[in-house]
């Protein structure tokens, strides 16, 4: 699982690469952003089977939005699974998503039986975007910092630079990629001085399967390798036409790091090289060039489950598909990029009728790592009031809105409940319409969401959560009210 924090603004390496010179005429015909969506094997009616696209060169393409995935890439090993796939974007930059899931907490929830489901506190999710100049990753979710999107100094969503979208990522260059995370991003902010580099690489082999070497892939590749200020650490992601994102390594100065059980799950090597000057080992890694099939032949990450439609299967920050019309959407914030942090309520109020509610922060690993923090409501008794924020003049049209929830004192099994409400109010403040969602929460992440369209009566939006079981304390993060 790729682990970002506030203060080590990119890792990357490259390896493999001696001997492999950039044949820049073979690959010229590819755009650089084909290298980030996996493609699939079609049958006769251009409809994806389970295939692996390496073995059908001859009738395969990139998957489509919308489109079921018909095999999961999983990695060496069998540990985690992690696929690449398109997805629509009314800004015009966001291209696709790179999910993580571990194999071992596949049916925690029993919303999602046999099939994968995301879980924050096992799993994220990098998104892939691209502008004229480069290709990017515009934010990511790990289980230790959860949302962080990547802004540079004036505020832009692509702060981590990947390659240049032109024919320059099929050779080699490098570029200073400043960034950071900062949730309520506004006007500059100070970033971490970091690097990038990239080289195309006619033939990189990734290894399937060590013990049945006519089963590792040879590769034309776009290779990256991001570095922290002062060369303190690095990582790498490579990039396939066939498989999107095929492989990460996150590597550490220092001689002999690698450990021994790891080095079975990251074939190949090398384990140790030099980078400007310095030792570099290898400390983490996952290829992820295997094909598995979903339960039930197809994945669809913009499903939902089949127990509960409310629940989505791979719910995505809207961040980058539309403003979020909401503050402080994680309820913990701001970040601040001096690297304090200050767990707050900044934009959200307490409704102190029918029965108050007690804010309280979430404390312990994972949820306080890396400096996160987020805030619990709980109800003494019901029914109780709410918890959100008002929204002023929304411009008219259609938005999604959506939250997620969990009770972490719960034990696994046991359920508690809550309302999420978006109201709609004229001038005067009476109600003219209201959207409701019945939350069903466990000790364990699941996102909410539901679809409105604006009245045109209605001159605010309010969004609230409302617990409807006393005595349990909900965290809420992930909320937002964006346009469709």
């Amino acid at each position: 699982m790729i682990r970002r924090g506030a203060g080590l603004a990119a890792l990357g390496l490259i390896t493999l690469l001696a001997g492999c010179s950039p044949s820049y005429t073979r690959a010229q015909s590819s755009p650089p952003t084909d290298y980030l969506i996996q493609m699939v094997c079609v049958d006769a009616a251009d409809t994806p089977i389970f295939a692996d696209p390496v073995d059908c060169p001859g009738s395969r393409r990139k998957l489509r939005i919308g489109e079921p995935l018909p095999y999961h890439k999983i990695d060496v090993g069998g540990f985690q699974i992690s696929d690449s796939y398109p997805v629509a974007d009314a800004n015009g930059l966001t291209l696709g998503v790179q999910s993580y899931f571990f194999t071992d907490a596949f049916d925690d929830d029993p919303a999602f039986p046999n099939q994968v489901h995301h879980d924050p506190a096992r799993g994220g999710y990098n998104i892939i975007g691209a502008d004229e100049e480069f290709v990017f990753f515009r934010g990511t979710s790990d289980p230790g910092a959860y949302w962080q999107p990547w802004w540079t100094p004036d505020c832009r969503a692509q702060g981590w630079l990947l390659f240049p979208n032109d024919h320059r990522a099929l050779r080699s260059g490098e570029a200073a990629s400043p960034a950071t995370f900062a949730p309520g991003c506004e006007g500059r902010i100070r970033t971490n001085a970091s690097t990038v580099e990239w080289r195309y690489v006619a033939a990189q082999p990734f290894v399937v399967d060590p013990a049945d070497p006519s089963r590792t892939r040879t590769l034309a590749s776009i290779v990256v390798r991001h570095f922290s200020a002062g060369y303190g650490s690095m990582e790498t992601n490579y990039f396939t036409r066939e498989y999107g994102v095929t492989r990460w390594e996150a590597w550490r100065p220092g001689r002999g790091l690698t450990l021994e059980a790891l080095k079975p799950r990251c074939p190949g090597g090398p384990y140790e090289a030099r980078f400007h000057g310095r030792t570099f080992s290898m400390v983490d890694c996952r290829t992820w060039t295997a094909v598995v099939q979903p339960a039930g032949g197809l994945w669809d990450p913009d499903g939902a489950s089949a127990v509960d439609p409310t629940i989505r299967t791979f719910p995505v920050d809207p961040l980058y598909t539309g403003r979020n019309l909401l503050e402080n959407t994680h309820v913990g914030g701001p970040y601040e990029p001096e690297g304090s942090y200050a767990c707050n309520e900044q934009g959200w109020t307490p409704t102190r009728a029918p029965a108050p509610l007690t804010p309280g922060t979430l404390d312990g690993p994972p949820w306080s790592a890396n400096g996160n923090c987020l805030r619990t409501i709980l109800a003494e008794s019901v029914p109780a009031g709410a918890y959100g924020q008002t929204i002023d003049a929304p411009p008219p049209g259609d938005y999604r809105f959506g939250v997620s929830l969990f009770a972490p004192d719960l034990a696994t099994g046991q359920t508690a409940s809550a309302e999420v409400r978006l109201a709609q109010r004229d001038l005067a403040g009476g109600e003219v319409a209201v959207q409701r969602l019945q939350a069903t929460i466990q000790s364990r992440y699941r996102t909410f969401e539901g679809e409105v369209k604006r009245d045109p009566r209605a001159a605010t939006f309010t969004f609230e959560v409302s617990p409807v079981t006393a005595g349990i304390r909900m965290a809420v993060t992930g909320a937002y009210i964006a346009a469709r």
